[in-house]
């Protein structure tokens, strides 16, 4: 380095080299979306990011806030911008049969126009996770369901709950942000005017912060919700049963449920299954939950929360049901909307190969899937929306590049509450987003549609 030359530093005043005022940031990470975020900006990277938790920071620290070099569209491997839409609209317009799956992590403007690219194509249509979101959602069909905001658990919950979770290692700002350490305008001592309960298999980091913890196995938590709701309705059990259906005594589960009936306001949390046990019966948690909160409100108030997926499939399965009357997957192949567990869930039919070309938006959507469907995706042609790096970019039959949700595309997403949140750009965007692909996408199978039918309309003029 020549003598004159000084390295670069923000006491040289160096504009470039001098961070900017820090600019706030939603949080996409985990199901929080936490909107206090402030990111400091130096030689356009950023340079830390104040009030992010340790998962969030190593994502946001180092990343550039100007634009990448534009990635190019991909035909079978090979680089073809303008014609790749063509192209896909081509295989669209021939498909009998068109799946689109993915969208846990996309905006909702995103999922509004998926769903009308479905629409007018007749495709079969699922956001998020199909797993825990048809458990969930026929759960509350038939039982409903007693829900909160996060603000009002906040300000108002005595007593809080999770049930086999661990958001201190899931959702780390959740404790601090919503539920336990936070002084709402009726709990003013904040923490020390909460009681914390965790029922879960071991004890994990959140039951090591709980004043009550209740050890579970995951084979028989919903024996124990059974159970709990049994004894808030005051019904009485015999002692050696119970303990033997839940592993847990009588006084124990007694104990817990005087706990629960004693809140003045309660929320009970759980993640995306409703607990550990079998995934066969996602389904009966998710109902004994609702059933006992349903009682608890006979004497108290109480409601039950999910923790929260990553991404925003809360506010696809919202967009989806907007549109179209249900969620989370749905058919329009016979012209109308048409929604069937088992039938109009296009995960279902990738596993049994009842499609004949998909839509993939999002990388999320080929991490998530099983061996079988990605093996029968292979099989049939099929167009990926999402990021260049992700290796489904490779392997698409066409793929457009897209932009990525907080990161250089702006929009909403939905928290697990409902509330919606605005999530903003960290740089501008070298590709279009999802959404304007989704657009692209429709216009082209209305051009091509139109354009093969002129030919009879002239016919019959």
């Amino acid at each position: 380095m020549p003598n004159d030359e000084k390295p670069r530093s923000f006491e040289d005043g160096d504009a470039r080299a001098k961070p900017e005022t820090p600019s706030a940031y939603t949080c996409t990470l985990c199901g929080c979306l936490c909107d206090d975020l402030s990111l400091v900006v130096a030689e356009d990277r950023v340079i830390e990011a104040v009030s992010a938790c340790d998962l969030a920071r190593p994502r946001l620290i180092g990343l550039r806030t100007t634009p990448l070099a534009t990635p190019s569209a991909r035909i079978q491997g090979r680089d073809a911008d303008a014609e790749a839409v063509v192209e896909a609209a081509r295989i669209l317009v021939g498909a009998k049969a068109p799946a689109i799956i993915g969208l846990g992590r996309s905006t909702n403007e995103t999922a509004r126009k998926a769903v009308a690219l479905a629409d007018r194509i007749g495709a079969t249509i699922e956001v998020g996770d199909a797993t825990s979101a048809w458990p969930r959602i026929a759960a509350m069909q038939r039982v409903g369901s007693i829900g909160a905001t996060l603000g009002e658990v906040k300000n108002r919950a005595d007593v809080v709950v999770f049930w086999a979770s661990d958001p201190v290692t899931t959702h780390p700002r959740h404790l601090e942000r919503y539920s336990v350490e936070p002084t709402g305008r009726f709990v003013p001592e904040g923490r020390g005017g909460r009681r914390v309960a965790v029922v879960d298999a071991t004890t994990t980091p959140t039951a090591r912060l709980a004043d009550v913890f209740l050890q579970v196995r995951p084979e028989v938590e919903l024996n124990v919700l059974l159970v709990l709701r049994a004894l808030v309705r005051e019904t009485a059990l015999d002692a050696k049963r119970v303990e033997h259906a839940t592993g847990c005594s009588l006084a124990a589960l007694q104990a817990f449920a005087e706990m629960l009936q004693g809140a003045r306001y309660g929320a009970w949390f759980t993640g995306a299954f409703a607990g550990r046990g079998p995934i066969a019966e996602v389904e009966a948690r998710h109902q004994a939950v609702t059933g006992l909160v349903r009682d608890l409100n006979r004497t108290t108030r109480f409601a039950a929360l999910g923790l929260g997926e990553a991404g925003n499939a809360h506010g696809a399965e919202s967009a989806l049901a907007w549109q179209s009357g249900f969620a989370p997957g749905v058919d329009f192949g016979a012209g109308f909307p048409e929604s069937l567990p088992g039938e109009s869930s296009a995960a279902v039919r990738l596993r049994r190969g009842d499609f004949d070309c998909a839509i993939v938006v999002g990388g999320s959507a080929i991490d998530s899937m099983p061996g079988d469907a990605r093996a029968r995706l292979a099989d049939r042609p099929w167009i990926f929306l999402g990021d260049r790096e992700h290796e489904a970019f490779d392997l698409a039959t066409i793929a457009l590049p897209a932009t990525t949700p907080g990161i250089d595309e702006s929009g909403t997403f939905t928290r697990v509450d409902g509330v919606t949140l605005p999530i903003r750009s960290l740089r501008p965007a070298s590709s279009p987003s999802e959404g304007d692909w989704l657009v692209a996408l429709k216009e082209a199978v209305e051009r091509l549609t139109s354009e093969s039918a002129a030919p009879e309309g002239e016919a019959g003029s």
